[in-house]
């Protein structure tokens, strides 16, 4: 073998091209052929034909004698491995039940490479296809090439989260996608960000099939739905940006810009509908919009009685009232701080035993013409609030103490007016100063004593901790159901939960508002994948996160084996590792093959022939 320099003229411009050559003699005499285009070589002339002796060694799996440079080394393994894939994909073609073959071989001359991942890819791979991912995005004229990079961009945001860049590297060196794609295309940052781009400008049609596919698939109910809003910031200024804004981050990056995910899932946590609005944007105000979509894009809307379950931040009066308006039923976390005890006076309470078959719910049941009040005292959320409290109280009477201890010391503020305000920096601070009343004594305008005492409302509060108040207009639930449906509001939490720490919503290093809008998309894309996943092997008994369902497939690969026969032939076996047990109790919930691909060989002649011998082997 030897590499060829290749000088082509396109367009009036001169390109060098470098091809991989092979010498052989044929029957009319020696000739040569194309076996692979290099591209363009970066290396010196000099080092072509050490380039061509390496590849030629590694394909036939012999020993170097004199050792080449590291750049030789991974060029050399690097087209090696295309001449060896590119034979692979001939025999794909070949029966899948083949009768015993036998060789003899050389143990010492075995090798394995090309070591990919396929577990996790082969699963994932399945559910789209089930969903007829390819159909709906050819539906949406995507070409076949554009195609591949969404399955690959989407695959690579659920398994190994990141940048485009970062995705690139893990389909072009780490994943098995490209063969259980069977594709040959060219992945590289760019074409990715461009696609990722062309599903968000094509996201309401492809959020829209999706549903359809998981409600007929799963046999999806639909008559709950549950929605809440989250936010995930920004790293850089993102100045100019159109969609971002600064408000309360949910993850305390407050001086972060920010952006805001609206959505709604359903009983089983399927999403149903994703908005993004900016990062500081009234949660009241958003239901609206939301409800319109999820309306708009479910045929057969007013057949079931919908509800919908929401927090305290979206329960205003104004947005129960749309709610009803569209009517929907609804229930909501209640945004009135306290009742009067005669509002109660009439139910006793009752207990709730919780499915963790540990904690109790202690509730009381009230009823008007128009709606059902469910007060729920809980033992769990009573100590957690508790502790909260009271570390801010000890925390703003220990800050006090101390502003007063100061006004006895030299050099230090005792302005009366700088006293208030750095009280009212403290309150503002630990969120605790309506509980207390706070006297400051003065003398020529100086501050000279602080008193405080907690008062009656910090009575009050303590009484409350633990209780909050569910409102429903469904008159026909008992206190057991209410409690239940509103528990399940944790489903949009688990949801926001995932997307952020498993599926790479945060944090985002876009700077320009397309490219955001489609990183945050294709996370919410990768999310309704999973979804059916999960639903399958709950289904089976298997409660895992994505996190642990990727590290146990992480370890199911695909390795290419080299070994010499006794008949001077290399022989390259590509086939995958044996399942573990909880591989295969995986693949037997979501009914897959144990062994997807199967295996494939390719036979090379250690030594030259002529074409006739080298078909005849074939």
């Amino acid at each position: 073998m030897f590499v060829r320099q290749v000088t082509k003229i396109v367009k009036r411009k001169k390109y060098t091209q470098h091809q991989l050559i092979e010498s052989f003699r044929g029957v009319s005499g020696p000739r040569q052929r194309l076996i692979l285009n290099l591209g363009q070589l970066k290396i010196a002339k000099e080092q072509f034909k050490n380039l061509a002796n390496r590849i030629e060694e590694i394909l036939k799996n012999q020993p170097t004698l004199f050792k080449p440079s590291e750049e030789i080394e991974v060029l050399a393994y690097h087209y090696a491995h295309i001449l060896i894939e590119q034979g692979f994909r001939e025999k794909r073609t070949a029966l899948p039940n083949k009768p015993k073959d036998l060789e003899t071989i050389d143990i010492n001359s075995m090798t394995h490479s090309q070591a990919r991942t396929i577990g996790a890819e082969y699963a994932v791979l399945e559910q789209m296809r089930e969903y007829n991912f390819s159909g709906i995005l050819k539906s949406l004229k995507f070409s076949d090439q554009q195609i591949d990079y969404a399955m690959m961009l989407i695959m690579g945001r659920i398994l190994s989260p990141g940048s485009e860049r970062r995705t690139a590297r893990w389909v072009n060196e780490i994943s098995s996608i490209k063969e259980l794609l069977q594709s040959e295309v060219k992945v590289y940052d760019n074409a990715l960000h461009r696609t990722a781009a062309q599903l968000w400008e094509n996201h309401d049609e492809i959020e829209r099939s999706l549903n359809r596919k998981a409600k007929e698939i799963f046999s999806l109910k639909e008559t709950i739905f549950l929605y809440d809003l989250t936010n995930t910031y920004f790293e850089g200024t993102k100045a100019n940006s159109r969609i971002i804004g600064f408000g309360k981050s949910k993850e305390r990056q407050n001086d972060r810009p920010l952006v805001t995910l609206a959505l709604i899932v359903d009983q089983e946590g399927f999403p149903k509908q994703s908005k993004i609005l900016p990062g500081n944007a009234n949660e009241q105000q958003s239901l609206e919009g939301v409800l319109d979509q999820l309306q708009n894009q479910n045929r057969g809307w007013l057949t079931q009685e919908k509800t919908i379950v929401i927090d305290a931040g979206i329960a205003s009066e104004e947005n129960l009232k749309k709610i009803v308006e569209r009517d929907m039923k609804y229930v909501a976390v209640s945004r009135k701080k306290s009742y009067d005890e005669d509002f109660w006076k009439n139910n006793q309470w009752e207990e709730i035993k919780l499915s963790d078959d540990k904690n109790i719910l202690k509730v009381r049941l009230t009823k008007t013409e128009t709606e059902t009040f469910l007060l729920c005292e809980s033992e769990a959320k009573a100590v957690k609030e508790s502790g909260i409290i009271n570390r801010r109280m000890e925390s703003f009477e220990k800050e006090l103490k101390q502003l007063d201890a100061n006004l006895n010391k030299k050099r230090t503020q005792k302005k009366y007016e700088r006293i208030f305000e750095r009280i009212g920096r403290l309150k503002e601070r630990y969120n605790v100063g309506v509980y207390y009343d706070v006297e400051v004594k003065q003398k020529d305008g100086n501050a000279t004593k602080i008193k405080f005492k907690r008062n009656i409302l910090s009575e009050k509060k303590q009484r409350a901790v633990g209780q909050y108040v569910i409102r429903t207009n469904r008159l026909d639930l008992t206190a057991k159901e209410i409690s239940q449906i509103h528990r399940s509001l944790s489903m949009v939490e688990d949801s926001f939960k995932c997307m952020k720490g498993e599926l790479g919503l945060r944090s985002n290093f876009h700077s320009a508002d397309e490219p955001t809008l489609a990183h945050i998309y294709l996370t919410v894309i990768g999310y309704h994948i999973c979804c059916g996943i999960m639903k399958k092997l709950r289904n089976q008994g298997i409660h895992y996160s994505l996190r642990t369902i990727r590290e146990i497939l992480s370890t199911h690969v695909r390795v290419t084996t080299t070994f010499n026969n006794d008949n001077s032939e290399v022989i390259h076996i590509r086939s995958n590792t044996t399942p573990t047990a909880e591989q295969a109790r995986m693949y037997n919930a979501l009914k897959l093959k144990h062994n997807p691909l199967g295996q494939v060989k390719n036979k090379l002649k250690k030594q030259r022939c002529s074409d006739e011998k080298l078909d005849s082997k074939r």
